[in-house]
This record gives C-alpha cells, structure tokens and sequence, in this order.
C-alpha cells in the first residue's frame, strides 16, 4: 500500500494503429462467444443499462488518430491570450475608457 502512495503523476498512453487493428481482428473473431453477446439484452427487459457495451465496438482512438485530429491544437493557448486552443484568434482587447456618470 506504501507503493501506491507514492506516485506523482499518472502516464496515460493512447494505443498504436497496430494495437487496435489487433483488438479489432480479436473482437471480430469472439463476437457471439463472447459472454457479454450471450447474455440477454437487459435494456429489453427494462434495466437502465445504456452504459453497458463493448468498449472495441464504440471504437478507440489511437496515437495516430489523435495526432492527425489535432494538428491545429496550441498548447499554451490560453496564456497566450487567445480565445480558443485551435483558431489562434486573440482576445479583443477592452478598451479603458472614462466612465461616463450622470
């Protein structure tokens, strides 16, 4: 349990095209003997299950997708002063001005 305490930051990696073509060709394979293709569809009988699916059938995202989806990504956009991480338009800047009073 010291173990588990003792890490600083968690390292999440996407998976290579290669890995997912893989699980793919595996999913492909066990589909109908699969056990969660056997069991009855709980939605028919009224569970509030929706949730409930294979994570290889939504399809996952690897490296490579990530990469080719967010070419235009800014890092550090919003210390640079613009309004959104993808355009590079920058803020308007607020005019300062007299107030007027009545």
């Amino acid at each position: 349990m010291k173990h588990l305490m003792n890490f600083d930051q968690l390292n999440e990696s996407l998976p290579r095209d290669k890995s997912v073509d893989q699980m793919n060709m595996v999913r492909k394979l066990s589909k109908g003997t699969d056990i969660g293709d056997r069991i009855s569809d709980m939605n028919d009988e009224g569970a509030n299950l929706h949730y409930m699916y294979n994570a290889i059938d939504k399809g996952i995202e690897s490296h490579e997708d990530y990469e080719k989806n967010n070419k235009a990504f800014i890092p550090g956009w919003n210390f640079k002063n613009l309004t959104d991480p993808f355009s590079g338009n920058k803020k308007p800047k607020k005019k300062k001005g007299k107030k007027k009073t009545i």
